[in-house]
């Protein structure tokens, strides 16, 4: 399988359409077409700490905006993906 780290860069910034994040774009959409669509995705934050790791498990988890401090539309992004709630537990 297909694995990839990717860093998310600045925050929301390259989905507001930051200038100083075109390349970022460019090459995760360029990314985005060579590649086979995944069957999984797994995000890791850590923008916070807890005395256990935490994994959200629903099948319609929400988007969680762990970043403070960006315009305002940033805090509205959507991101409707359905969860795996097996592949969870």
């Amino acid at each position: 399988p297909d694995i990839l780290y990717i860093s998310h860069g600045g925050g929301p910034l390259p989905l507001l359409g930051d200038p100083a994040h075109n390349e970022l774009v460019i090459q995760l959409t360029s990314l985005g077409k060579r590649l086979r669509r995944p069957s999984a995705i797994i995000v890791v934050s850590a923008h916070w700490e807890a005395p256990v790791a935490a994994v959200t498990s629903g099948a319609q988890p929400p988007l969680i905006y762990d970043y403070s401090g960006f315009p305002p539309e940033s805090y509205e992004i959507q991101y409707p993906a359905p969860g795996a709630p097996g592949l969870a537990t």
